[in-house]
């Protein structure tokens, strides 16, 4: 189900009531995420916490992996415009500027998303259809960007021959998310947290541009 839906699951159009409904559920199924392991959220439960009948849920959604899933498609949103940093001039010390900026930027999306995420990258990589194409789609633009500078610097000779460009790309967002992900887990060994992201943006920038 995408982010925003015209019709129920009665294919009833979705008015006003039922938009705020509906955005009702989600956000008590956000709450629930924060609180508890995707295992342990029951529909029950999302209905109790969002104060409406196990029956108004099923109006809206089939399950609660369903719900989690429209969470995914709406962080998304917030993702996409993290690409600017990738966009402009990274030649010389603007590189690792650009790259710091958004590793920084991702650091602060996951804070804001990170339980959904999580989700996202689990049941992606198990292979569920719906998780895996929202985490395709929500990074689709960083690939490109991406793979573009990874290109152009492969082909001026900065990288080596056998390195794809394609499957860089998909690296070094994969590395970004990584270390986003385990951000609080690294500065449990009082690592400062310049130290990670600046190290992180020294890696992509190695890995981007071959310099």
């Amino acid at each position: 189900m995408p982010a925003t839906a015209s019709t129920n699951k009665l294919g009833h159009r979705i008015g006003t009531r039922g938009d705020r409904t509906r955005k009702t559920i989600l956000a008590a199924s956000r709450r629930l995420l924060d609180r508890k392991h995707l295992g342990e959220i029951r529909v029950a439960d999302v209905a109790q916490e969002a104060g409406l009948s196990p029956s108004n849920f099923y109006t809206y959604f089939k399950t609660v992996e369903e719900t989690i899933l429209a969470l995914c498609e709406a962080s998304a949103v917030d993702f996409q415009p993290l690409s600017r940093h990738l966009d402009g001039d990274w030649s010389a010390e603007h590189a690792f500027v650009a790259a710091r900026a958004y590793v920084v930027d991702v650091l602060a999306f996951w804070g804001d998303h990170g339980p959904v995420l999580r989700v996202e990258h689990m049941l992606a990589d198990k292979g569920e259809p719906g998780f895996a194409e929202a985490r395709i789609k929500r990074l689709r633009r960083v690939h490109l960007a991406f793979e573009r500078k990874i290109a152009t610097a492969h082909a001026t000779g900065y990288h080596v021959k056998g390195l794809d460009p394609r499957l860089t790309s998909y690296e070094v967002a994969n590395l970004v998310e990584s270390v986003a992900a385990g951000f609080e887990l690294m500065r449990r060994g009082d690592t400062p947290a310049d130290s990670i992201i600046d190290t992180t943006a020294h890696i992509v920038v190695k890995l981007v541009t071959g310099r």
